[in-house]
């Protein structure tokens, strides 16, 4: 099968995050086009083998069948070189790494930002690696901002939590430049917000001062107030 440029998009998206949902897709690669034709390329996808379907994507917090998620099938890891292979379950955490930076294009795409830079699983020296790194310019504000963004899922006890900032901490020690990022946990619900809240004001001073947490529907405004 002969691939096309969008064929490669998809891929390496799906590559890049290790699984996305149908819906990241067709808003991020698809926004133009008749919503039959994204179904239409992920079935020819998936059914040469380049794409693979994991399940449904829970719709709310209640559950429920939602969007089908996909990961790289055997010729996708194959052309992207690709030797981890993804969960076979739904993955949660992948799912809102994603969501996290699909609420960036958006605020790029009404023109309040601009992506400059991302990576997912960036390297942070000497012990950490951030789920999301960004660095975003605003124009109208006339300047650049980057940020290290932990992706919280609840998951984590609060020593995990401790002992990432803790890392994060290290990072800044041994750094050169002349700025560091701000370390902002993006979480899904204000109980676990004020739970991270309690736990960072028990932190030293300066840590406070380096790390933040957001709702992922509030962390736009938010971060163009950092």
């Amino acid at each position: 099968m002969e691939l096309t440029y969008r064929d490669y998009e998809i891929l390496k998206l799906v590559g890049t995050f290790g699984q996305l949902a149908s819906t990241h897709l067709k808003e991020l690669v698809f926004a133009d086009r008749s919503h039959t034709i994204p179904d239409t390329v992920l079935k020819r996808l998936k059914h040469h083998g380049y794409l693979s379907v994991v399940g449904r994507r829970a719709s709310g917090d209640k559950g429920g069948a939602g969007a089908y998620t996909y990961k790289l099938g055997r010729y996708g890891r194959s052309l992207l070189t690709v030797n981890r292979t993804a969960s076979p379950n739904v993955n949660d955490h992948a799912l809102m790494v994603a969501d996290t930076y699909l609420e960036l294009k958006r605020a790029e795409n009404a023109g309040i930002l601009k992506v400059r830079d991302w990576e997912v699983e960036r390297s942070v020296p000497p012990l950490v690696r951030a789920d999301l790194f960004v660095a975003v310019e605003y124009p109208q504000q006339g300047r650049i901002g980057q940020y290290f963004l932990e992706i919280d899922r609840q998951s984590e006890a609060p020593k995990r939590i401790r002992e990432k900032v803790a890392g994060y901490w290290r990072a800044v020690e041994s750094s050169t430049a002349d700025y560091f990022p701000f370390v902002v946990f993006v979480v899904k619900n204000e109980a676990r917000k004020r739970e991270l809240e309690r736990l960072f004001k028990q932190l030293p001073g300066d840590q406070q001062e380096m790390v933040r947490v957001y709702l992922l529907n509030e962390l736009i405004p938010a971060l163009m107030r950092l």
